[in-house]
């Protein structure tokens, strides 16, 4: 500090001595010790800000504020002028008539006031259901129509929905029901309708790409329960299952009192609309993130936080799973008998699921690789010690009681007789089949009964190739499922495909009657079994789940 203000005197001391007697202002003496260079060189001058340059900068950053804003308003603008999904330009309909698409669309009319609004065109003639990509293309036009805007009611809601978190049931202003548009002439159709036709329905549509069992029962389970909840008719399209007739393997579902719709009446998208579709191919929609912010709770932890959805999941199953004929009276004895054998034993009734083929675990470690098979048999052991000891039986065990039963279900039936699974097994614990009404053959099996042996004829190198048999061995692959029986013959192949439809089912009811399951969450089967087993079960542990430690969802998303 001394040596600067030395330095500072000695500079206005020289400074004073070469100008006139009188004294200068402070402002020029402040300006002459930043101009006036330094005797000595070791100091740089003081930076001062003074009268000319102090409303420069101002002066810059106030341009280059208002050239951002220029910037910002123009972007804005072009967006709003160019943000139009070129499917509505090609779709447009303008109240005075114009022609419409000749394939489904999202499309744009406008009524006698000259208001845009956007609506789902099906043409008269088309075909119920639509196929799954077509599906797929008007929820996808839909989202873009709703998303740019086409009138002030809907700009509101947009803004609304933005600082509210959206609504899943809250209907876009600038969307006209099919229903609506029809009756004003702004769409054909419309005229008098059917009797006793339903206000408001759903309707789920089972595709023929769906060759997941367990995927295609919560999607209908989930479909019927929120139906029920938002007061909409159910109605069931099986035309095109993969697995072929729903009567075939259950009970029809509650009749809903009702006529469903005109098939263009039914869109898949927006939600709020009165008839609407659900299927695999809207899936994203349907229970997509709109879904979730409507019925999960983000405030809650585990289970809870998805409560409403297993509730919903639940009606589905108490309503629809019901299975009929010879196969609900085996479930029915199978069940009884194992009943029967836990009371006089003493032990609980234990089930356990191994999804392997063309599905992969969730967890890192294991995501190119399926889990091992000891992480199975000590979850379940485990379950049986916590479900023995909770239990308020008391039975004179044997030493025959003490042997513990574990009911296996997979999609690969050679793990009944896997090394590593009766390796990794304590030695109480006796592995059975869940179900031997309908099981799944191995390649071994297969050879045994009708071997496929190539043909080489008698001196002669030439050898007749002959198609191998081919089992489950490995688990559940679509195109392994798609291969059954003969493209040729259409009857047999769906009776292969019926017989493998109910021996899942078989093992799916028999699991479910259980008193305690362990699976892993990346199967759909294992979020089915946590509904049969209850929300009680879940609250107690009685569904454990071995793979990356998640708790019960229906989609298996970490929570």
């Amino acid at each position: 500090m001394r040596d600067r203000r030395n330095t500072n005197l000695s500079t206005s001391s020289t400074s004073s001595t070469q100008s006139s007697p009188p004294l200068p202002s402070r402002s020029s003496l402040n300006e002459k010790r930043s101009t006036s260079p330094p005797l000595d060189g070791g100091l740089l001058p003081i930076p001062v800000t003074t009268k000319e340059n102090r409303s420069r900068p101002r002066r810059v950053r106030t341009m280059i504020t208002r050239l951002l804003a220029g910037v910002c308003a123009l972007l804005i603008c072009t967006r709003c002028l160019l943000s139009w999904p070129s499917t509505s330009a090609n779709a447009g309909l303008e109240s005075g008539g114009n022609q419409l698409p000749s394939e489904p669309a999202a499309v744009i009319i406008s009524d006698r006031n000259g208001r845009s609004h956007w609506t789902v065109s099906i043409p008269l003639n088309a075909t119920f259901p639509l196929l799954p990509n077509q599906y797929h293309n008007i929820c996808t036009q839909a989202g873009a129509l709703s998303e740019t805007g086409l009138a002030s009611a809907s700009s509101l809601s947009r803004v609304r929905g933005w600082r509210h978190g959206g609504s899943y049931m809250r209907l876009d202003h600038a969307y006209m029901d099919v229903e609506m548009a029809q009756d004003r002439g702004l769409l054909p159709g419309g005229g008098k309708t059917v009797e006793a036709t339903c206000e408001r329905s759903m309707t789920f549509v089972m595709d023929e790409e769906d060759t997941s069992s367990g995927k295609t029962l919560l999607s209908l389970w989930l479909s019927y329960g929120l139906a029920k909840k938002e007061n909409r008719a159910f109605f069931l399209d099986d035309s095109r299952w993969a697995y072929g007739r729903y009567a075939s393997y259950f009970m029809p579902p509650p009749p809903p009192g009702c006529t469903p719709p005109p098939a263009s009446q039914i869109v898949p998208c927006p939600h709020g609309a009165k008839h609407i579709i659900v299927s695999t191919a809207t899936a994203h929609w349907a229970f997509g993130t709109a879904f979730k912010a409507q019925h999960t709770s983000s405030r809650r932890h585990g289970p809870e936080r998805s409560h409403k959805v297993f509730e919903m999941l639940r009606r589905g199953y108490e309503d629809l799973f019901k299975l009929f004929g010879e196969d609900a009276d085996f479930v029915h004895q199978r069940i009884a008998e194992l009943k029967a054998g836990s009371q006089a034993s003493g032990q609980p009734i234990v089930g356990m699921h191994i999804r392997r083929g063309d599905l992969h675990p969730l967890s890192y470690e294991y995501s190119r690789d399926y889990l091992p098979l000891e992480l199975y048999t000590n979850a379940a052991a485990h379950l049986i010690a916590s479900l023995t000891t909770s239990s308020r039986v008391s039975t004179l065990l044997t030493k025959e009681a003490h042997q513990q039963t574990l009911l296996l279900a997979s999609d690969d039936p050679s793990l009944i007789i896997n090394p590593d699974l009766l390796t990794s097994s304590p030695s109480s614990l006796t592995i059975l089949p869940a179900q031997s009404r309908i099981l799944l053959a191995t390649k071994s099996a297969l050879d045994a009964s009708s071997p496929a042996d190539s043909i080489r004829a008698p001196n002669s190198a030439y050898t007749k190739h002959i198609p191998e048999n081919a089992g489950w061995d490995g688990g559940f692959y679509p195109s392994l499922f798609s291969s059954l029986g003969s493209s040729a013959d259409r009857d047999q192949t769906m009776r292969m495909r019926e017989l493998f439809g109910r021996g899942y089912l078989l093992d799916l009811a028999v699991l479910g009657g259980s008193d305690g399951v362990v699976c892993a969450v990346s199967s759909a089967t294992c979020r089915i079994l946590g509904v049969m087993i209850g929300w009680d079960g879940l609250k107690k542990d009685r569904w454990s789940n071995i793979d990356d430690g998640r708790v019960w969802s229906w989609d298996g998303a970490r929570w």
